[in-house]
């Protein structure tokens, strides 16, 4: 039996609270284990993963691997509203780039209520974004945290109660969710059940089916939600969720969370739907067969920036106009006589400047024409221009000066390179210094060189905010002004991952027994209990070996 699981979650899930311990190659393997044909990446509100996918997806051509995202999808913003969670998966190139779209909306539209971030997608901006150029996304109505099945469950406990009102309420939501979805995605709208045995998704697999089946004709597909890959991973997860402290309901919203194989799919099915799994599958490998194998991966990009336009020079003169007579500097020669405005600039600023510094003399000249060698052979691997890459610098070095701020002499192999001293870049002349260009850059390192500044604190919000208009006066017309005004100078985010202390400590908060109800308390250790804990430790870790 083929299967397409459409929501998984990895550890890029846990960004803003503790949430799920898979990795994403696990993930991948135990897929292939128990005989799927692929399955989608949709962590909470994160493309993190895209770039991974893309890697992995190479790596198993005969396994596919969709990038999705689990968004919160609202009616507004708002603190104390729900936000009720709702899965896309992209089709395509297009598709991610409208997935990256909504995200980008999401984050610079956060806002904190209840203690915690939150990154809801507008209804509107949904529409907006899809209706644009329809046609390239999946949706499912994701778990029992989506506004389908949620209004479900309320609505029948309303009916039980006699709560008429609410009943009648949840039914009118539920209509106009699911017309709503009907618009925006038409036959790429699934409605999504899980294979959960709680009395809440019972009761929403039963009604769910009655809907897609009897009143709007949608296709039904099962929704793993795994958070953790086997059924006996998950009291390591539910350790891993409560060593943040305090107690969460993991037994009720996590309990069936895993990837599910056949017998385990008919066994939690079987209260509910289980008659429905075969049709479920068939409708599963549909959306399989809707999307695409596509590459997100693309030679690296410098932006442009504005320089001045240097005259292609004739073969036979330098850069004064004067003729050369000795002179056996074949790649200075080829960026005076290049098409490439940037080509030209880059040599025209470097000359200029030794010019400047007294040192337009052949030693230097050496030095510049092995940098522009190397800087060629660099280029050619990368297919990219990389004399654009230290203008570019240099322009925003610039800019950094004229909000007031001191830029450092310069850091790292970057001060090794003659080019970025000549170009105000650096402030330390290599060669009296006497630091080899081929610490910075030569012909094996293929990859743009880093160069890291410093800069004044105290003007850091300024300069970003100057990068940011700056840049955003660029941006296509079409871009909206939200992302012209913060997408011009984004902050490099960087992942935070637990080391083997870190790791053990972690286990230790979250670790529940009779001996240690509240978990082992990390300082323990300072008051005599030092054996008793790593005998509790060693015991546990030997039974999950």
């Amino acid at each position: 039996m083929q299967r397409f699981v459409p929501h998984c979650h990895t550890e890029m899930s846990n960004f803003r609270l503790l949430d799920c311990i898979n990795k994403l190659p696990d993930l991948v393997k135990r897929g292939k284990e128990i005989g799927l044909a692929g399955l989608a990446i949709t962590d909470h509100e994160t493309l993190a993963q895209s770039i991974r996918v893309c890697k992995l997806q190479k790596e198993n051509p005969d396994f596919k691997i969709a990038i999705g995202n689990e968004i919160y999808l609202t009616d507004v913003r708002q603190n104390g509203i729900k936000y009720y969670h709702f899965i896309l998966i992209a089709k395509d190139a297009e598709g991610h780039k409208q997935l990256r779209q909504l995200s980008s909306r999401a984050w610079m539209n956060s806002y904190w209520d209840r203690g915690m971030e939150r990154v809801p997608t507008l209804k509107s901006e949904l529409e907006e974004i899809v209706m644009r150029n329809p046609g390239h996304l999946i949706a499912t109505s994701a778990c029992l945290g989506g506004e389908l099945s949620s209004c479900i469950v309320e609505m029948e406990k309303a009916r039980t109660t006699g709560d008429h009102e609410t009943g009648i309420a949840k039914q009118n939501q539920i209509i106009n969710f699911i017309e709503f979805a009907d618009k925006l995605f038409g036959d790429d709208f699934y409605i999504e059940v899980a294979p959960g045995a709680s009395k809440d998704q019972i009761l929403a697999n039963i009604c769910l089916a009655k809907l897609a089946k009897n009143t709007f004709h949608k296709k039904l597909v099962i929704g793993d939600d795994a958070h953790y890959l086997k059924k006996e991973d998950r009291y390591i997860h539910k350790a891993y969720l409560n060593s943040k402290g305090g107690e969460r309901e993991t037994d009720a919203f996590y309990e069936y969370a895993y990837l599910q194989d056949e017998d385990d799919l008919r066994k939690n099915l079987e209260p509910s739907i289980g008659e429905l799994i075969e049709e479920m599958c068939a409708n599963s490998m549909e959306m399989f067969d809707k999307i695409q194998i596509y590459d997100l991966l693309h030679n690296q990009t410098i932006p442009s920036v504005p320089v001045k336009d240097y005259p292609q020079m004739e073969v036979n003169t330098d850069f004064t106009g004067q003729y050369k007579r000795e002179w056996n500097f074949p790649n200075i020669d080829y960026l005076l006589c290049s098409y490439d405005e940037y080509d030209r600039y880059w040599i025209n600023e470097c000359l200029e400047g030794l010019k400047n510094i007294g040192h337009y003399e052949t030693k230097y000249l050496k030095e510049l024409e092995e940098e522009a060698r190397v800087k060629r052979v660099i280029g050619e691997k990368l297919g990219t221009n990389m004399f654009k890459y230290p203008i570019t610098l240099k322009y925003y070095i610039d800019m950094i000066w004229e909000c007031g701020s001191l830029v450092g002499a310069g850091r790292g192999s970057s001060c090794a390179a003659l080019n970025h001293y000549l170009l105000g870049i650096t402030q330390l002349d290599p060669i009296e210094w006497n630091l080899p260009f081929f610490r910075y850059m030569n012909d094996e390192r293929t990859e743009l060189g880093d160069i890291d500044i410093d800069i004044c604190p105290s003007k850091k919000g300024t300069i970003v905010r100057k990068i940011k208009e700056e840049r955003g006066s660029r941006f296509n017309p079409d871009i909206d002004d939200l992302s012209r005004k913060n997408l011009g100078c984004t902050l490099v985010a960087t992942y935070g991952t637990e080391q083997t202390k870190s790791a053990v400590l972690t286990a230790c908060r979250g670790y529940r027994s009779e001996e240690f109800p509240d978990g082992i308390d990390n300082d323990a250790t300072k008051v005599g209990k030092r054996y008793e804990i790593m005998h509790y430790l060693s015991f546990t870790i030997h039974n999950y070996l």
